[in-house]
């Protein structure tokens, strides 16, 4: 079997590594940094972990089967932390009004037909045409603005939804239902996957080159695991009209602080609780991590997330200013002032792809690249790990049959 060079050590990178590995393929990494990961990392503090970005993943099938492999448990969200709010007024599992229920029941009853996002429509128009105002503002738009930290008035619902008409080349597949429904996490945190990964990989004797540029080579088996932005620029002598197309894909930044508090701290038992727009707050929402999996303490825990594409220089506020700024929303969300022990912020400047319908354009419109390279990332139509986990498993499949 030959080589198959992979470039980036971040989420996509590791499981597209496996997935070559279990085809019987050699495998060398390229990573530019010191470690492992990309934006993952868990930091274990004297209050409780923090988790720099994804606190865990949707679970599937092909998840449970890896993690199977590699030795890593995954731990269900605890019974507390299914609740889901959204604030209007205060924080509500249903934020809908009667009036806004009866609309919405009105809508679903005669819109059958049309259901289907119409090309280059967005969220808050597939919204308005579909379920009605209030549903798409009290229900929908934070929803979606949690996953996608994007404008709704932009936010491409083809992309979305699935239903986007894109080529043949960045086709995925659906994650199958693993046995346990919903968000997993392993026992101590997300770094624990990326660390069951490495160790299986290496074990496997995949070369690992950290504090590498990788450069692509004439005829080189490479699959490209990069952001939009770095994609572009490794490949912008070797395919350059693909280059010049992700260079276009619009790239969001993002901050989210980890609070810790007493016990007594007031708290809300829940997952997390979203901020529609017009609720008077700067964050888009706060998670409650202690409450969503086991072993997050021992303090209470909380992740207020800020910055998106409503809010570019959200990144750039400083330590002190975040630190006012939870304080004010905390007490207008709980009606008390808590003191905290601690808070840890991460700032991840241009780090997710604005699901726009610019980028649905730039999606629909994409060129193939070359036979010997291929594209996993969170920027090709589909976001979240589950859906990275499954793009990488295809694109190995379709080396496998091409070699």
């Amino acid at each position: 079997m030959p080589t198959i060079n992979v470039v980036g050590a971040g989420f996509s990178g590791l499981t597209t590594a496996y997935f070559l590995t279990k085809r019987g393929f050699k495998v060398r990494i390229f990573e530019k940094t010191n470690r492992a990961g990309g934006l993952i990392c868990t930091i274990r503090s004297a209050h409780g972990l923090v988790e720099t970005a994804a606190n865990g993943l949707l679970n599937s099938a092909r998840l449970e089967a890896m993690c199977a492999d590699i030795g890593v448990p995954l731990l269900p969200t605890r019974r507390d932390g299914r609740k889901r709010f959204i604030f209007r007024g205060r924080p509500r599992q249903l934020s809908l009004t009667t009036s806004d229920m009866t609309t919405l029941a009105f809508r679903l009853a005669t819109q059958a037909i049309s259901f289907h996002p119409r090309q280059f429509e967005t969220i808050t128009a597939w919204g308005n045409r579909v379920i009605g105002s209030g549903a798409t503002n009290y229900l929908l738009a934070p929803a979606l603005g949690g996953i996608y930290a994007g404008d709704p008035k932009r936010l491409s619902a083809s992309l979305i939804f699935g239903r986007a008409a894109l080529p043949n080349h960045l086709k995925t597949n659906r994650p199958a239902r693993g046995r346990v429904r919903g968000t997993v996490a392993p026992p101590n945190g997300m770094q624990q996957l990326i660390d069951g990964l490495c160790v299986y990989l290496k074990n496997a004797g995949v070369e690992f080159v950290f504090n590498y540029e990788a450069r692509l080579e004439p005829n080189e088996a490479a699959v490209v695991c990069l952001s939009a932005r770095a994609a572009a620029e490794f490949l912008s002598d070797a395919v350059p009209e693909l280059s010049q197309a992700l260079r276009g894909i619009e790239m969001l930044s993002l901050a989210t602080v980890t609070c810790f508090y007493p016990p007594e701290a007031a708290r809300l038992k829940g997952f997390g609780c979203l901020f529609p727009r017009d609720q008077g707050f700067r964050s888009r929402g706060v998670l409650f991590n202690d409450c969503i999996f086991e072993g997050r303490g021992p303090a209470h825990s909380e992740t207020w997330i800020f910055g998106g594409a409503l809010d570019p220089e959200a990144v750039n506020l400083g330590d002190d200013e975040f630190a006012q700024l939870i304080a004010s929303e905390r007490e207008k969300f709980y009606g008390k002032h808590d003191d905290g022990l601690d808070f840890r912020i991460t700032r991840w400047p241009n780090a997710l792809p604005h699901y726009s319908i610019e980028l649905e354009r730039i999606l629909t419109m994409l060129p193939a690249p070359p036979s010997n390279i291929a594209l996993v990332g969170n920027y090709l139509g589909r976001i979240g790990l589950a859906k990275i986990l499954e793009r990488a498993a295809l694109v190995v499949n379709e080396i496998g049959l091409k070699l």
